[in-house]
C-alpha cells in the first residue's frame, strides 16, 4: 500500500493498524458473542474471530442449533477453549455432530445442557462416544442425557480437574459385561479435583468415589445405598444430601467414615429411628458443620451429638431446622453433652423451621453454656415481645465471656419513629429506599 494510501486508511480505521497478537488477546477474553461484537468495529477484523486461538463459544440458551453448526463450521482454530450450549430434546440429535467436531478440536471445557418439558430419562438422550476421545478436556458439564458404553482402550481423561453430572444415566455394565461407565471416568481422571453428581442413575451394584487428588464433593441422591466412599486422601469439603430416609439397619457411620478427613462437611440428610448409628470416626480436621436438623425424633439428635464429640477440632456450626417441635427437654440435651465437646467451637447459626420460624431454644441455651470459646450466636428470627422465649437466651448462663446473641435484625428505633410521625408511613418508606440505594 503506497504510504498516502496508507495514511488515509489509518484515518478512517485506526483500528486496524492494531497489533494481531494484542487483538487476538482481546477477541481470547470475551465470549463467542462478544468476540463476534468486536469484530465489526473494523473492516479488517471482519472475520478476526473465525481463527483467534483458544476462543470460549458460549451460546445463549435458545439459539437455533443451525446457528452453532454455523460457529463450528467458521470457526478454525485448532483449539477450542470452551463450548457451553443448551439444547431441547427436538434438536439433541445435533449433539452427535458437535461432540466428533469438539473432539478434533482439543477442547477444553465442554458443558451441555438438555432441556426436557417432560422429564422422563427414557427421553434422554444418548452421547456420542467421542466424548470420550476429548483427551484436553479440563472441565465437563453434563445435564439430562445418556453416557454411552466405555468404548475399548479408553484412556481416560488425563488433565480433567471439574466433573459435574446432573440427572445423568449410566449403561448397566452387568447387561453388558462391561467395566461400570462411572468408575471408568472416575479412575481413569488422575488430576480430578471438583466432583458434583446429582441424582444420577447408575445401575452399577457398588458405586465407589474414589480418587487421589479430589478436594471438593458434592452428592445429591435419591436413596441412601446408592453411594460409597474409597480413598480419598485430598477431600477437604464434602456436601451430602440424600432425599428419602435411610433405610432400616443402614450403617450411617460407616458411610461417613470415609469422610473423616473433611475441613468442611455439610450434611443435609434425613434421618429416621432405623439407622446404625454406631461409632463414628474422629473428624480431626474439621472445621465447618452444616446439618440439617430435627428434633422431633431421637435418633437425629444423636447423630447430631455424635458428630459433635467426633469433631474436636469444630470452629463453626450451622443448623437448619426442619420441624416445629422438640421431643427432649434439656436435662436429657445435658446429658449427652460430654466433657470436651465443641471445645473450639467459635460460631453458630440457627435457621429456623420455615413455616413456623420455630427454634431449638432448649440445645441454643445449652451451647451457650458449655461452649467456652464462643463469639456469636445467631439466629434468623427478630426478638419479639417480652414473653418471647427467645429472651431466655439473653438471661441464661454463658460459659464465655465474649458470647453474643445476634438476632434478625428488625426494630424501630427512636429515630425511625420520630421521621415515621414527621414525614408519614408512606413517605418515610419511600425515603429509606432510596437511602437504601445510594
Amino acid at each position: 500500500m503506497e504510504p498516502v494510501a496508507a495514511a488515509e486508511a489509518e484515518a478512517t480505521d485506526p483500528l486496524a493498524y492494531l497489533p494481531a497478537h494484542l487483538l487476538d488477546e482481546i477477541l481470547g477474553r470475551v465470549d463467542l458473542c462478544d468476540a463476534v461484537r468486536i469484530s465489526t468495529l473494523s473492516r479488517a477484523w471482519r472475520r478476526r474471530w473465525e481463527s483467534v486461538p483458544e476462543l470460549y463459544l458460549s451460546f445463549p440458551d435458545g439459539t437455533p442449533p443451525c446457528a452453532v453448526d454455523r460457529v463450528l463450521l467458521l470457526y478454525t482454530a485448532p483449539r477450542i477453549s470452551g463450548f457451553d450450549c443448551e439444547v431441547d430434546e427436538e434438536s439433541a440429535y445435533h449433539l452427535d455432530h458437535w461432540l466428533i467436531v469438539l473432539s478434533r478440536r482439543s477442547v477444553e471445557s465442554i458443558s451441555i445442557r438438555v432441556y426436557l418439558e417432560n422429564f422422563q430419562p427414557e427421553r434422554f438422550p444418548l452421547l456420542h462416544s467421542s466424548i470420550f476421545s476429548c483427551a484436553h478436556l479440563v472441565s465437563l458439564h453434563l445435564e439430562l442425557c445418556v453416557i454411552p458404553p466405555i468404548p475399548v482402550g479408553f484412556a481416560g481423561f488425563p488433565v480433567l480437574e471439574e466433573l459435574y453430572l446432573s440427572r445423568v444415566e449410566f449403561p448397566d455394565p452387568h447387561a453388558m459385561d462391561m467395566e461400570a461407565p462411572f468408575q471408568a471416568i472416575i479412575r481413569r481422571s488422575p488430576l480430578l479435583r471438583v466432583l458434583s453428581l446429582d441424582r444420577l442413575y447408575c445401575r452399577a451394584l457398588d458405586n465407589v468415589i474414589e480418587s487421589p487428588n479430589l478436594h471438593s464433593l458434592t452428592l445429591c441422591s435419591q436413596h441412601d445405598d446408592d453411594w460409597c466412599f474409597g480413598e480419598l486422601p485430598c477431600l477437604q469439603n464434602a456436601t451430602i444430601l440424600v432425599l428419602r430416609y435411610m433405610q432400616f439397619g443402614y450403617d450411617l457411620g460407616g458411610f461417613l467414615a470415609g469422610l473423616s478427613q473433611v475441613r468442611e462437611l455439610t450434611f443435609l440428610t434425613p434421618v429416621n429411628n432405623y439407622v446404625d448409628i454406631g461409632t463414628l470416626a474422629t473428624f480431626y480436621n474439621l472445621k465447618s458443620l452444616e446439618l440439617s436438623m430435627c428434633f422431633t425424633t431421637i435418633d437425629p439428635i444423636l447423630v447430631m451429638f455424635s458428630l459433635l464429640r467426633s469433631s474436636p477440632n469444630l470452629e463453626k456450626l450451622k443448623m437448619e431446622v426442619e420441624e416445629p417441635e422438640m421431643v427432649v427437654d434439656c436435662d436429657y440435651l445435658n446429658t449427652k453433652w460430654t466433657d470436651g465437646m465443641c471445645a473450639n467451637l467459635q460460631i453458630v447459626e440457627i435457621i429456623s423451621d420455615p413455616i413456623h420460624r420455630w427454634l431449638p431454644i432448649s440445645f441454643m441455651k445449652l451451647v451457650l453454656s458449655k461452649a467456652s470459646l464462643l463469639r456469636t450466636l445467631s439466629v434468623d428470627v427478630c426478638l419479639g415481645s417480652q414473653d418471647d422465649p427467645l429472651n431466655e437466651l439473653l438471661t441464661c448462663k454463658r460459659a464465655s465471656a465474649q458470647a453474643q446473641i445476634l438476632f434478625e435484625l428488625f426494630f424501630l428505633t427512636v429515630t425511625t419513629v420520630f421521621l415515621i410521625g414527621f414525614l408519614g408511613v408512606s413517605e418515610f418508606v419511600c425515603l429509606w429506599f432510596l437511602l437504601s440505594f445510594t
